[in-house]
């Protein structure tokens, strides 16, 4: 029996595969989710290798992490900042949709620029050109950025994965059009059902598909260049993904078509059932009235806030003590006296919290990955979004039925108090989130175990082509039909003048006989 387990054992490790990870965007939520995914594979065996700019204190088995180091230093620098305290992210609550896009143009150059010169990137290049990787996984979100490492390490098949869910950002990846008459570019909110926000948002995603195209390409193939002289065009090596892993489930956002090989794995990052810690479990089971939990995700942290913010904050929780409000807060202090109903940790495990059925209501900055596990679990929002797709999400759940929107750079504690009871004492907030949440969870396998499978599927046929669709190959404008289009045009406007010649003729032949007919006349 023993011999048998340990062949098994080793029947595992053999087909374990060597995995590199490019951790491009510089942000610990997209970090969250895709460590979920490299987790799920490393436990079963399989070696990770991860370039990243997150990196984690606690080692997990079969895991590496490179660290890029630079990225978060040069981003912090660009915003003349030593640190994200120093950041005033809540001044973009206010930016329009346009503006904000060109601070998200100039977040990805920065991170391109601090990746570039991290020792974790001339670590993975002094790596022998002949070290075996079997399967590539990179986040896309800002570009193929590091994407000639493929060719450095033999080719190996290329999968495309992002904690973000729009399938519209694949197109240059895999193929298939963009469709900007009902498909909002990512990030910007545009009311679609009025011709000028059409108008809007047709302008943005061209713009967008330029910039990606002829802006950060050929910054990043510059990059390249220097380590990778004779390494392909990035825009070729991207069009080698074989699939893409997109954080999508159409009950929480955008309805689009995805191709065979774009695959939904929205939620994985999901933790179930882990069970809450002895104190915090007998704080939610005694909270009768309902608890509250207040958090603004990882990128932007209420220690961030000030002390005016805070001061409103904590007076709109005094003023509602049937409430139990637990606070995910950084910081050591706060202005006030903390009321006797608040509770403040600098980390709380927040899914097991809104798992808990007393947990009636979240105070959330909106972000993808929370309001995916607010869906899934069945609680509504109160959303106080701050930037980059967080109004696009909140927007999603308030069409849902599931939430409502304060403002996070102007708050207010009667606003605020008025807003939370409002949301508290009726029940429609709830029946909609549990609709929300079943629609979420009716699925054959979990999120995880689906991206888990895929992968897998990827190694199995690393040569596989036919989810491949020839629209990778065609330009941006025939992928768009604008040559048939102009094709229509031209025919159109060519048959529109030879009918006006024509017409020209007849008239000009019936004017000339009348001419001449009155002449004879006279």
């Amino acid at each position: 029996m023993k011999f048998f387990i340990v062949l098994c054992f080793l029947f595992c490790l053999a087909n374990g595969a060597n995995i590199l990870v490019l951790e491009n965007t510089a942000s610990p939520s997209h970090h969250i989710w895709i460590k979920t995914l490299l987790t799920a594979l490393a436990e079963r065996g399989h070696n990770i290798t991860s370039l990243s700019p997150d990196r984690e204190e606690n080692k997990i088995p079969n895991l590496h992490y490179i660290h890029l180091e630079k990225v978060y230093e040069v981003l912090y620098d660009a915003n003349n900042a030593e640190h994200t305290e120093d950041m005033d992210f809540f001044s973009m609550t206010d930016m329009p949709p346009t503006a904000m896009y060109f601070m998200w143009i100039e977040y990805c150059t920065q991170i391109i620029s601090g990746a570039a010169s991290s020792k974790g990137y001339q670590e993975l290049l002094n790596y022998p050109d002949d070290f075996k990787f079997d399967l590539i996984i990179y986040d896309y979100i800002i570009g193929p950025m590091f994407l000639n490492f493929a060719e450095k390490f033999g080719n190996p098949p290329i999968i495309a994965a992002t904690a973000f869910y729009s399938a519209s950002m694949t197109t240059n990846m895999v193929g298939g059009a963009i469709s900007p008459s009902y498909i909002p570019l990512p990030f910007l909110t545009f009311d679609l059902n009025t011709f000028w926000g059409r108008v809007q948002n047709y302008f943005i995603c061209t713009l967008d598909h330029l910039i990606k195209t002829y802006y950060i390409a050929p910054k990043l193939n510059a990059i390249a260049r220097k380590d990778f002289p004779n390494g392909a065009d990035l825009r070729d090596l991207e069009k080698r993904t074989k699939l893409v892993l997109v954080n999508k489930n159409p009950a929480s956002d955008v309805i689009e078509p995805l191709l065979p090989n774009v695959i939904p794995v929205g939620g994985l990052q999901i933790q179930r059932n882990k069970g809450l810690p002895e104190d915090l479990q007998k704080v939610m089971d005694s909270a009768k009235e309902g608890a509250i939990l207040f958090s603004l995700g990882t990128n932007v942290q209420s220690a961030m806030l000030g002390k005016a913010r805070q001061t409103e904050i904590l007076e709109a929780f005094r003023a509602l003590p049937q409430y139990t409000f637990l606070w995910k807060f950084e910081a050591d202090e706060l202005p006030v006296k903390v009321p006797d109903n608040v509770i403040v940790r600098k980390w709380l495990p927040q899914s097991d919290l809104l798992a808990h059925p007393n947990l009636k209501l979240f105070i959330s900055h909106s972000g993808l990955l929370s309001t995916q596990e607010a869906a899934w679990f069945g609680v509504p929002i109160l959303g106080l979004p701050v930037f980059a797709d967080q109004f696009d999400n909140l927007r999603m759940s308030m069409q849902a039925g599931v939430a409502e929107q304060g403002s996070i750079g102007k708050i207010e504690r009667f606003d605020f108090q008025k807003l939370i009871e409002k949301m508290m004492k009726d029940p429609k907030y709830r029946e909609n989130a549990k609709i929300r949440s079943l629609a979420f969870r009716d699925q054959k396998e979990t999120p995880l175990e689906r991206a888990v499978w895929w992968t897998e599927f990827v190694l199995r046929h690393p040569n596989m082509t036919f989810l491949r669709s020839s629209s990778v190959d065609f330009g941006f404008f025939v992928k768009q039909s604008w040559d048939v289009l102009a094709f229509f045009f031209f025919v159109s406007l060519f048959s529109f003048l030879i009918f006006l010649k024509i017409t020209c003729l007849i008239f000009r032949s019936c004017y000339k006989k009348k001419k001449s007919r009155k002449s004879k006349k006279d």
